[in-house]
């Protein structure tokens, strides 16, 4: 098995490549969304997507972090058996959740809820295609948070998720780009079939991946290995509620906007705050490696590796974070004028407030996954639980006041606060600092020196063998 610096390293490269593309489509499917639907049909996409994405958290109940804690620990520990019977018990769980999310999303409340939002009947009416897109996404999340468990990133990346697998985006982004080329007119209803069919063709392949990766690797199970469903469930709940307080959180800015402004406002909203988000993008990259190295590092109680390790990652990533901030600071209104259109110029003040939240998120690095990877996630999901009420109730009454800015102030605010309270817990909990710094990063420098050095060596060896030959 290769080192903790050798997979991260290797894994690290991969995310930087898939999360970079991801990144990149990202904002060309968004692009092409604005163009190509009216103002108003946008808002009402993202106010899906965002439904969707929401629910999606719902229908998981915190299994797809279970994978994440347990599939690495079995591995770690020879014991293949169990991480294979956890998988199929996940699976099994998470359909009785779906079905459960499903008929929340169709039942009067849930249609009553989507108009509410949307101000209008149009987005009640697709509820039944917001539902099938919600089940494509959760399995297909599932899928890919199974490979993420065995430390496969680059299948972790390209299956994804709703809108952040690159598999999903190069087939949506494809499809929009021969639409916009041709001049075919798309409505909304057609751009979310799109996304479900794209999505179900993702889960066929990614079941076809997983089926002969665990066929391959088939162990008999005892009955002292398995996890009863039930069992799962007492796991997975206090994931399930710091995801849900921090999903709501990240998302409750499109339903506030949804419910007391416009949807052509809701969409100049979320366009400049997907620009926003590309500041946490380098975060992103670095946590589709990092949690399956913080739960085997914390099983073999190393944790002041872990610190290392985690320092040297937030430090990177805050310098490349910081970059990216400094470009949106430089360009402006005008970026979200060329990219979307004159209609969406304008809300720079706006863009740049969550860019400045996500920048100390990254600055504070991974906190979340640390908490869950180390059996804190109850800490981790009372923070999250309190401060989604307060960023709730803060953006409500802001939103009321000063419209998107004020959104924009409370989540940004929220953010912060968030991260403050999770360090703060780390270091009482672990004894150990995760905010940036590069001194861990020597550590990966040294590896990737002896790396190199190794290979020039080896290099070296086989010409002298062939000049004796």
């Amino acid at each position: 098995m290769k080192s903790i610096s050798q997979r991260l390293l290797h894994g690290g490269f991969i995310a930087v490549v898939g999360r970079s593309a991801i990144a990149i489509g990202v904002v060309l499917v968004n692009a092409l969304i604005a163009r190509l639907l009216s103002p108003e049909e946008a808002g009402l996409f993202f106010l899906a997507l965002s439904i969707v994405t929401v629910a999606a958290v719902i229908a998981d109940f915190g299994f797809g972090k279970t994978l994440l804690r347990v599939i690495p620990d079995a591995v770690t520990s020879g014991d293949e058996a169990r991480a294979h019977l956890h998988i199929q018990h996940v699976f099994i769980a998470v359909t009785i959740t779906i079905a459960v999310t499903v008929v929340f999303l169709l039942s009067p409340f849930g249609l009553w809820l989507a108009g509410k939002l949307s101000h209008g009947p149009l987005l009640g009416e697709l509820m039944p295609l917001v539902a099938l897109w919600l089940v494509a996404t959760v399995v297909l999340s599932l899928q890919a948070e199974t490979c993420r468990g065995y430390h496969q990133i680059g299948a972790a990346i390209f299956y994804g998720g709703a809108l952040t697998g690159l598999g999903n985006i190069l087939l949506v982004t494809l499809a929009l780009t021969a639409a916009w080329y041709s001049s075919v007119t798309i409505d909304l209803r057609q751009l979310i079939i799109l996304f479900i069919c794209s999505g179900a063709v993702l889960v066929l392949l990614a079941s076809i991946k997983l089926y002969r990766r665990l066929h391959h690797d088939r162990s008999d199970v005892s009955n002292e290995s398995a996890r009863p469903v039930k069992s799962l469930f007492v796991l997975a709940w206090p994931f399930w509620i710091s995801s849900m307080a921090m999903i709501l959180i990240t998302h409750a800015e499109i339903w506030i906007l949804g419910y007391l402004r416009p949807p052509e406002e809701v969409a100049a909203f979320a366009l400049v705050a997907r620009l926003a988000m590309l500041v946490s993008f380098p975060l992103i990259i670095v946590n589709s490696v990092l949690p399956p190295l913080i739960s085997e590092l914390f099983a073999r109680d190393d944790i002041k590796k872990m610190e290392r390790m985690l320092r040297g990652a937030a430090g990177i990533t805050t310098l490349a974070s910081l970059v990216v901030f400094l470009l949106l600071l430089v360009l402006g209104d005008w970026l979200p004028q060329f990219l979307f259109g004159e209609y969406f110029s304008g809300n720079w003040n706006i863009m740049m407030i969550l860019s400045a939240g996500w920048l100390f998120h990254v600055w504070a690095g991974s906190g979340g996954f640390v908490l869950s990877m180390t059996d804190n996630q109850k800490s981790g999901m009372l923070i999250n639980l309190v401060m989604g009420v307060v960023i709730l109730l803060a953006g409500i009454w802001l939103t009321d006041l000063y419209g998107g800015l004020g959104m924009a102030i409370a989540s940004s605010s929220g953010i912060v606060l968030i991260n403050v309270l999770m360090l703060l817990t780390i270091r009482h909990k672990l004894d150990i600092n995760i905010y940036a710094s590069l001194s861990g990063f020597r550590d990966l420098l040294n590896e990737f020196q002896r790396r190199l050095k190794a290979s020039q060596e080896k290099a070296l060896f086989e010409d002298l063998n062939e000049v004796d030959k």
